[in-house]
């Protein structure tokens, strides 16, 4: 059925119009509705519709489609039919080096995670959350008129790298059925320069050679080498979960630094759940603050800095230096073992955030069609939030409890052998990966007994 659906001239593009269309809607929906009350804020975000589904939906949506069946998102994204479609009558420069490192991707992460979410708080003020959408449809736009081919979906994308890493854990790969057949095959349509900018059947425009493919983390599954294929030689196919975690992967700086991130990220997002590992978490960034007086404006600017790079670098640099000097190992792939032994534990963390964030919005959905702008049910919440009827994730929680205790351990098992596999000049360097992953695993399995359980 996938494959059906792929091999179909007009379905997927017109999927990507519709997603088009919702985003201009999500747009229209929260310009003009703002306000300066922090407070107010933190219930807004879930009373207008617009921001709910962004959030609390969309961005849960694409984490789970990425760890479970890989870069799906990107089939239906609509920032690739923008940046295709205004490739065609672009400068179509080639992308120098700074682009290819993969660096622009990474960095564009880190000013949304900094200062759009923890600085300007896009995630609760509708109107800068359109502001932000607008911002990513015009860099679409802009890279799309100067650069070749699909610039942004590979370079630029700011969760390129989180759906590529992700999508190494994946059930599914785009891969040729014969490698036999593309090695006689002529023509090359898959690739070919002819077919760079077709509507439909065009060639990869992400530097790919369907052929050669090992892992997942490049290839964005926009269906065009299915069309082009004149041999009917290319593939979504079934593979064992989490494949490319055995492999010898060799992961770049930047996707190294995207990681560190990311895992930044997770633990908080995690312990910030319960009040008590909040109030552990946060002790660093707020003796920060408070000791030089940052301005309340910039607090989050802090928070963010030290939680989602500063103790990230320290943790992961510190195992990797221990197994350069101490095991002999090179420092690049120290830290890539680091990464790859990490990323389960993470990927299921993060699955579970997903979770957690999709049910807890859901008595929010009594109010927002009713009024979507949410600006007054946000009012009536504040005066008085007994009005929103929890009975159903009183009842749903024991369930979420267990899955979220049986997911972290399934994280920590998935994490133990990829070590278990991993090739280490001895097992020095093979016990500094399992001490970190050892430590930063029950640090979510305690806090999730603790808070859920006990």
């Amino acid at each position: 059925m996938i494959n059906k659906i792929f091999k179909n001239k007009s379905l997927l593009p017109v999927i990507q119009f519709v997603t088009l269309f919702v985003f201009v809607l999500l747009i229209y929906g929260a310009i003009g509705v703002t306000t300066s009350d922090k407070d107010f804020a933190i219930i807004l975000r879930n009373t207008n519709l617009a921001n709910l589904i962004v959030w609390s939906y969309w961005w849960p949506f694409i984490i789970v489609t990425a760890i479970l069946f890989g870069r799906f998102w990107c089939t239906i994204c609509p920032m690739e039919l923008i940046t295709s479609f205004f490739g065609r009558i672009g400068l179509r420069r080639k992308p120098g080096n700074i682009l290819k490192s993969g660096w622009v991707s990474t960095l564009f992460y880190a000013l949304i995670l900094v200062v759009g979410i923890h600085t300007l708080a896009i995630h609760r003020i509708p109107q800068l959350m359109a502001i932000y959408m607008l911002i990513l449809f015009s860099v679409a736009v802009i890279s799309g008129l100067i650069w070749e081919k699909r610039t942004f979906c590979t370079y630029i994308c700011p969760i390129g790298h989180l759906l590529g890493l992700y999508s190494m854990i994946s059930a599914k790969k785009l891969r040729v059925k014969d490698k036999e057949v593309c090695k006689n095959c002529k023509t090359k349509d898959c690739i070919s320069k002819a077919n760079h900018y077709n509507f439909t059947g065009r060639s990869c425009t992400s530097e790919l050679y369907p052929a050669t493919l090992e892992d997942n983390r490049k290839c964005i599954l926009c269906g065009q080498c299915h069309k082009s294929c004149t041999k009917d030689n290319i593939a979504i196919l079934k593979r064992k979960f989490g494949e490319d975690l055995f492999k010898n992967i060799k992961l770049s700086w930047a996707e190294i630094a995207f990681f560190m991130m990311l895992s930044g990220f997770v633990v908080y997002e995690i312990l910030s759940e319960w009040k008590v590992s909040k109030n552990i978490v946060k002790a660093i960034p707020n003796w920060i603050n408070e000791n030089f007086e940052v301005s309340s404006n910039f607090t989050g600017t802090v928070k963010a800095i030290v939680l989602f790079i500063v103790l990230p670098t320290i943790f992961y640099f510190l195992f990797a230096l221990l197994k350069k000097y101490l095991a002999k190992e090179d420092l690049k792939i120290a830290i890539t073992q680091l990464v790859m032994a990490m990323l389960p534990i993470t990927a299921s963390m993060h699955l579970l955030k997903a979770l957690l964030k999709t049910t807890s919005r859901i008595p929010y959905w009594n109010f927002v069609f009713s009024d979507p702008k949410g600006i007054k049910t946000a009012q009536i919440i504040m005066d008085n939030s007994d009005v929103l009827d929890k009975s159903l994730l009183g009842t749903i929680s024991p369930i979420i409890s267990i899955f979220a205790i049986l997911l972290s351990l399934a994280g920590i098992v998935f994490s133990l052998l990829v070590i278990r596999k991993q090739k280490f000049t001895n097992n020095l360097s093979k016990l500094f990966s399992i001490i970190p992953v050892i430590v930063y695993s029950f640090m979510f399995l305690i806090v999730l007994i603790a808070w859920r359980i006990l």
